[in-house]
């Protein structure tokens, strides 16, 4: 429960199990872990290969949901949606932009990042509108009409970030965003999450392996195990 006078924070991972398998082969991904993100910080999730992290992230995306426990989303029990009502709650409020860019290879810069107003319906005319928007807030407005074999690595990452920020999302869940760059792109990309997050007030939930990717982050959490190893909020191991 909420101190008097606080507000609850966007999302929040109450006592969270996410087990697979059963009788002697279950496997616990996340093993009661708890933890509330406030709106408008700049979270990076870290931590080794089946520490838990990427389970955390599905769940958070509501791509998953919890075996045991809650997660809430903006207050609400995310976890008891069906499935129709998690895929409303990710068009409505969640973009994501992963290490491989998924971008379609035969299409353009302004014809991908109008991909989710289109599942959402919009009008041609002002989808559009919002795509160009988009695309201007990356700094990629003249590259509107190129498709990802003329683009750098560096540019395609700012078209998907453009997609995911297309929809005005409450939550920006960004998985290795940039795994596949250079030093120089990958601090550029940072540079545009950092700037998102201080000027536009959006929230960011990072996945990375790289620690020098996690410092740009306000805040870090390590996974171990299935558990939180360390929260830097908390300011010492957990």
């Amino acid at each position: 429960m909420n101190a008097p006078g606080k507000t609850a924070p966007l999302l929040a991972f109450e006592n969270v199990w996410r087990s697979y398998g059963g009788g002697d082969t279950q496997v616990h991904a996340l093993s009661g872990i708890s933890f509330g993100i406030e709106r408008g910080t700049f979270t990076a999730v870290t931590g080794p290969s089946g520490s838990g992290k990427s389970t955390a992230m599905n769940i958070l995306g509501a791509l998953d949901v919890p075996s045991r426990g809650i997660y809430r989303f903006m207050g609400s029990d995310a976890g008891r949606l069906d499935n129709a009502s998690r895929a409303e709650l990710r068009n409505r409020h969640i973009g994501f932009v992963f290490q491989g860019y998924n971008l379609l290879p035969r299409t353009t810069a302004l014809e991908n990042v109008e991909l989710p107003l289109i599942y959402r319906a919009l009008p041609a005319p002002g989808r559009r509108a919002m795509a160009e928007k988009a695309l201007e807030q990356v700094g990629l407005e003249g590259r509107r009409h190129h498709t990802p074999a003329a683009l750098s690595g560096g540019q395609q990452q700012r078209v998907a970030i453009a997609r995911a920020l297309v929809s005005e999302p409450t939550l920006l869940l960004a998985d290795e965003p940039t795994g596949n760059l250079d030093t120089e792109r990958s601090r550029e990309i940072m540079a545009l999450l950092t700037a998102l997050n201080r000027e536009r007030g959006l929230t960011i939930v990072m996945v990375t392996h790289e620690a020098d990717i996690a410092a740009f982050a306000s805040r870090q959490i390590s996974f171990h195990d299935g558990r939180i190893a360390f929260d830097s909020d908390a300011g010492a191991a957990v």
